[in-house]
C-alpha cells in the first residue's frame, strides 16, 4: 500500500536512500488564478521535480482531467522525469485540493508498485514548518527510457460501469464534493445539472484533514466514514467533480487497508452533463446530507 510520511521522514529518505524521486504534484483549478509551475520555480523542496498533471490528461476528451490510456505516451513522459519502475516516489503539493493524492492514484493506475509510493503529510507547508531546505528554478533531470507501464484498468470506473451499478448495485459510491453541491447546489462548471448519483454517500474531502492540511488520524476518519453508513467490507467507488479530489478518499482507503476500491474518472463532469439516465429517476434515495463528526 502507499505510505504517509512526515517532513522528518522525507528528509531522511532524501539524504539516506537511493532511487528516491520527490515530485511536486501541485495542480490548481483555473478559477484560482495560480500557476503551479511558476510557484514551483519560486520555491520547492530541494531536489524535487515538477509533475504536471495536465500532461497525463486525455487531450481528445471533451471531459476535464480524464486520465490518458496511451501507455507509450505515459512511459515517455514518466521517463522524462527521470523515473524508473524501481524508484521510490514521494509526492507533495501546495494545493487546497491535495492533488498529490491524484498523482499517487495515477501512478497506481500506471502499475507502479504501491509500496514504493509516498505522500508528504501536510504538503509543502509541512516542509517549510520543519525548516527543510528549499531550492528555486527548474529542476535538473536526467531522463530515463525504460519506464514500463502496466495499466491497471480495474482502478478506474467508466460511465458504462457506473450506469450498470445504478440498477444492479455491487459497489458503494461515495461523493467527496462539497455537501452543497451534493445536495443540489449550483455547479461551478457550465451546462451541468445539479445533484448527485442516486444512492451515493456524501463524504466531503475536506472532512479528512486537520486545519493545517495534514490528514486526520486514519482511525478517526474510519469512524467518520463508517458513521455515514458505508460498509468497509464491500467495494467502493469514489467520485467528485472531475476526479481530482476523489483520489483523496482512494488514498485514505489504501491507508485503511481496504482492498477493493476505484475512482470514477468522469465523475460529475460526465454524469451531470446529460439528461437523466434510464432508471436514474425515482430510485430510492439515502438522506441527502448526513452529519459528519468533524
Amino acid at each position: 500500500m502507499p505510505w504517509l510520511i512526515n517532513a522528518t521522514q522525507l528528509d531522511k529518505f532524501r539524504k539516506g536512500q537511493k532511487n528516491v524521486v520527490i515530485l511536486d504534484a501541485t495542480w490548481f483549478l483555473p478559477t484560482e488564478g495560480r500557476d503551479a509551475k511558476a510557484e514551483f520555480e519560486a520555491g520547492h523542496i530541494i531536489g524535487s521535480r515538477f509533475l504536471d498533471l495536465n500532461v497525463f490528461h486525455e487531450k481528445e476528451s471533451s471531459l476535464p482531467n480524464m486520465l490518458t490510456r496511451d501507455e507509450d505516451f505515459i512511459s515517455a513522459k514518466v521517463g522524462e522525469l527521470g523515473i524508473t519502475n524501481d524508484h521510490k516516489i514521494i509526492l507533495y503539493d501546495r494545493s487546497p485540493l491535495h492533488t498529490s493524492c491524484r498523482a499517487l492514484w495515477m501512478f497506481k493506475v500506471f502499475g507502479h508498485n504501491p509500496n514504493q509510493l509516498y505522500i508528504l503529510d501536510g504538503g509543502f507547508d509541512a516542509w517549510q514548518k520543519y525548516g527543510g531546505k528549499v531550492d528555486q528554478g527548474e529542476a535538473r533531470v536526467t531522463p530515463k527510457k525504460n519506464y514500463t507501464v502496466t495499466y491497471q484498468a480495474h482502478l478506474i470506473r467508466s460511465l458504462v460501469q457506473m450506469k450498470t451499478n445504478l440498477n444492479h448495485p455491487t459497489e458503494q459510491v461515495v461523493d467527496v464534493r462539497h455537501p452543497v453541491r451534493y445536495a443540489g447546489g449550483k455547479e461551478p462548471r457550465p451546462n451541468l445539472r445539479s445533484g448527485h448519483i442516486p444512492g451515493s454517500f456524501s463524504f466531503p474531502y475536506m472532512t479528512m484533514f486537520e486545519s493545517d492540511g495534514r490528514f486526520k488520524p486514519i482511525e478517526r476518519i474510519r469512524k467518520q466514514f463508517t458513521g455515514i453508513g458505508v460498509v468497509l467490507e464491500a467495494p467502493i467507488v469514489t467520485t467528485c467533480g472531475s476526479a481530482i479530489t476523489a483520489p483523496i478518499l482512494d488514498v485514505v482507503l489504501d491507508l485503511m487497508n481496504h482492498t477493493d476500491h476505484s475512482v470514477y474518472d468522469g465523475s460529475w463532469s460526465e454524469w451531470g452533463s446529460t439528461i437523466l439516465y434510464p432508471g436514474e429517476d425515482g430510485l430510492d434515495e439515502r438522506p441527502v446530507v448526513r452529519s459528519i463528526d468533524t
